[in-house]
């Protein structure tokens, strides 16, 4: 490995300590310091090395090029098949001159919970989220909105419908993080 090569990595990582840079890509000092002694890294860590500093990985090899990779948006499958599906849909429409086609909405998503009408139904917020659970197929923790829903009673209508809203995302975000890894 090169000197130059040693160049563009400091470069890349903006002259930062290897200790930062161990803990950046999640790899031994010893391994980083090694790098800088001429050890060409792995494969695998040269993608890690341009995917933590946005560089190109010919500009880090080589240094031709330009030093930042252009950025890539990735997309999920189940988008880009939906996209495609999309983009062959309207070719075919315009094929045979049909400039309208009726939205019929998605068959696969199931219809949104109706916060407004359940806080309208039912007097008790504890109720509310239990519905709102069940309408996901889930089991509300009871219990859980104690602090949200204190002083319910005095609520106006608009400020039920924001704390239950909001106890709802910080549930969810609760619940999310308590999930196993």
């Amino acid at each position: 490995m090169s000197a130059e090569f040693t160049e563009r990595l400091k470069i890349a990582f903006d002259h930062a300590k290897m200790a930062d840079i161990a803990r950046r890509l999640d790899l031994p000092h010893a391994t980083i310091r090694n790098y800088f002694r001429g050890r060409m890294p792995a494969p695998e860590v040269l993608i890690k090395i341009a995917n933590e500093t946005h560089v190109s990985l010919n500009w880090l090899l080589t240094g031709s090029g330009e030093m930042f990779a252009p950025e890539a948006r990735r997309q999920p499958l189940d988008e880009i098949l939906e996209d495609r599906v999309t983009e062959i849909v309207r070719r075919v429409l315009a094929e045979r001159q049909i400039d309208h086609a009726e939205d019929l909405g998605s068959i696969d998503a199931p219809p949104k919970f109706d916060v407004e009408s359940a806080v309208l139904r039912y007097d008790d917020p504890e109720k509310v989220m239990s519905e709102w659970f069940l309408h996901e197929g889930r089991e509300y923790p009871a219990d859980f909105g104690v602090v949200f829903f204190r002083g319910w009673g005095s609520f106006t209508f608009q400020e039920r419908l924001d704390a239950v809203r909001d106890a709802k995302k910080v549930l969810d975000r609760t619940l999310r993080a308590m999930e196993p890894k």
